[in-house]
C-alpha cells in the first residue's frame, strides 16, 4: 500500500513539472528572463498599456525576436506572460503579449513563382 502512495506522488510531481512551461517541462517551452527582457525591450511599442494596440510587423525587430525566442510556438508567449512582475502587468498588456504568438508567425506567400507576372512599366 505504502509503495502505491509513493508511486502516485512520484507521477503526480513529474506531471506538474512536465506541464509547467516556466519550470521548463518536457512538453512545454523553457523561457527565462532574458527571454522576457529582449520580448518586452524590443516590442515596447505594441506593448505599453499607454501606447495604442497595433500589431507589431513580421518584418519588425520585434517579431524577429519573438521568432527567435520560438515565441511563435505553443506556450512561450504564456510562459513570458507567467514571469511578469506585478510593476511589469501594470506597464504591459497581457493580451498584446500573447498576440505576440499569431502576429509574428511567418505566413507561407500566397503566390507561387510560377503566378508572379513581370510587367513593364
Amino acid at each position: 500500500m505504502l509503495s502505491r502512495k509513493v508511486v502516485v506522488y512520484f507521477l503526480l510531481v513529474f506531471t506538474i513539472i512536465g506541464v509547467d512551461t516556466v519550470i521548463g517541462g518536457w512538453f512545454g517551452p523553457k523561457c527565462t528572463e532574458g527571454d522576457k527582457r529582449d520580448v518586452l525591450s524590443n516590442c515596447v511599442l505594441n506593448l505599453e498599456k499607454s501606447n495604442p494596440a497595433t500589431p507589431a510587423p513580421v518584418g519588425g525587430l520585434c517579431c524577429k525576436v519573438v521568432r527567435e525566442i520560438k515565441g511563435t510556438k505553443d506556450g512561450m508567449m504564456k510562459c513570458i506572460v507567467k514571469l511578469l512582475t506585478a510593476d511589469e502587468k501594470e506597464q504591459y498588456d497581457e493580451t498584446r503579449i500573447l498576440n505576440l504568438k499569431s502576429q509574428c508567425s511567418l505566413r507561407p506567400s500566397s503566390a507561387s513563382f510560377d503566378e508572379v507576372k513581370i510587367t513593364s512599366c
